[in-house]
């Protein structure tokens, strides 16, 4: 009979175990971090900066360095020209995304 129980008893100091302590992957998600992603100006990045981007390999970086040299992009939306980024892939590259470089501060 105390067999028969056996595997209930373990289920149940399972469950108080997690209950009572968490999940393991809790204390990690906590403390991680994004890494830092600066923005990148899509008309002037290198293979390097590009491939930095989430989702951005070797191939969709030298995709990208050929879209923009047949014509250069106007708008960070005009990514979506390029074989392999979709809507998914644009929504999450958007934040880092620029067409223009950002005003250089007065001196004065």
């Amino acid at each position: 009979m105390k067999a028969r129980y056996a595997p209930a008893a373990a289920v149940l100091v399972g469950l108080w175990c997690l209950a009572a302590f968490g999940h393991a992957s809790e204390p990690q998600a906590a403390t991680a971090r994004p890494r830092a992603v600066p923005t990148v100006n899509l008309n002037k990045a290198t293979e390097a900066e590009l491939v930095k981007l989430p989702g951005i390999g070797p191939s969709r970086a030298q995709a990208i360095i050929a879209q923009r040299k047949r014509r250069p992009f106007r708008r960070p939306e005009e990514i979506l020209r390029v074989r392999g980024i979709g809507r998914k892939t644009f929504q999450r590259l958007r934040p880092y995304l620029r067409v223009k470089d950002p005003p250089k501060p007065r001196g004065g």
